[in-house]
């Protein structure tokens, strides 16, 4: 019998991408009430607490649509620089540079309004108190077993280490990206960092965790379905490295894009490797049962580009209408999931 885990990426407000695709397939076919389990990361996380915890679909678009500025609640120094940053404009002073984001000296958003979304989203129950499983990344600043960081996998499984802790808690931890929203306390546990630094498609995580907990038996037991956040159009040309030895800090974490350079090259580039790895390493253990659908994006759009949610949501619903391979996604899902 087939174990069915519905996966989504991170991406912040790119989010309502997956949402949006979610709702498609859940109209179609009901994927939803079918699912056996839930994975996600940063913001995919937040999707997956939030269904388990059994949030209509609907609700949770909603929430892309008309939330992003209570989720981006600015960290007290909201100035001209962001605002041209998410006009894609660059900074006019240096002056401008050092108080803009994503924070340099400071992140650049509190979390009390990210909080708020996800108390209303999951309620103040447990890990432990979901139906189904569900399983979301972070990245743990502190382990003193290791005396280092740790990757962490949080979920509702019998031996999981933080199955204890709040869905808020797990919501904050996978969510908290780094120069966007501070670390996230949880407990004894110390402080937490976004998932995307190390499983943007939490595919693999997922897998792992599900045959670890006994949910599933071996990788041949496991459907599942993932959702990305919208491939985005970036990388660095080989005209754009003019001299190799050049590329420090200023190059690899500058806040603003340079040419064909994005901003924050080095976030950007340890996200979307990593989400195209586990893509590919979960096709490669669970062939045919393994589906990936994702919207090409015609431009760059930021985690916190929330002014913008009106083209993302127009990029993905020409992407349902028109795409051959969401086509293809909606015949694997017709066949394999319901």
């Amino acid at each position: 019998m087939s174990f069915k885990i519905l996966c989504c990426d991170g991406g912040g407000i790119r989010g309502v991408i997956t949402a949006l695709l979610i709702q498609d397939l859940d109209q179609r076919f009901g994927i939803v009430q079918s699912a056996d389990g839930f994975a996600g990361t940063s913001t995919g996380g937040l999707i997956s607490l939030g269904l388990v915890s059994n949030v209509g679909i609907d609700a949770i678009v909603n929430l892309y649509q008309n939330e992003g500025a209570k989720i981006f609640e600015p960290n007290g120094w909201f100035l001209d620089a962001q605002a041209k940053q998410q006009d894609r404009a660059p900074a006019q002073s240096t002056e401008e540079l050092l108080r803009s984001g994503p924070g340099i000296f400071r992140c650049q958003y509190v979390n009390t309004g990210l909080q708020a979304v996800a108390q209303n989203l999951v309620g103040g129950g447990a890990m432990s108190s979901a139906s189904r499983f569900v399983a979301v990344n972070s990245a743990r600043l502190w382990d003193a077993s290791d005396n280092s960081w740790a990757p962490c996998t949080i979920s509702n499984g019998q031996s999981n280490t933080y199955r204890g802790i709040s869905m808020v808690d797990a919501a904050l931890a996978t969510s908290a990206a780094p120069t966007y929203f501070p670390p996230y306390q949880v407990g004894d546990f110390g402080y937490f960092a976004d998932g995307g630094t190390f499983a943007n498609n939490p595919s693999m995580t997922a897998i792992v965790e599900a045959i670890y907990q006994g949910y599933a038996t071996a990788t041949s037991d496991i459907v599942m379905l993932s959702l990305g956040t919208g491939a985005n159009p970036v990388g660095v040309p080989p005209g754009s490295v003019s001299n190799p030895l050049d590329w420090g800090v200023t190059h690899w974490l500058w806040p603003f894009s340079d040419g064909a350079v994005p901003a924050t090259a080095l976030l950007d580039l340890t996200m979307d490797a990593t989400a195209e790895l586990a893509a590919i390493q979960a096709q490669q253990l669970l062939g045919s049962n393994y589906m990936r659908g994702n919207v090409p994006l015609s431009q760059p759009f930021g985690l916190d580009d929330y002014k913008n949610v009106g083209e993302l949501v127009s990029a993905t619903q020409n992407y349902i209408e028109t795409s051959p391979e969401w086509a293809a996604v909606r015949s694997w899902v017709q066949q394999n999931w319901t």
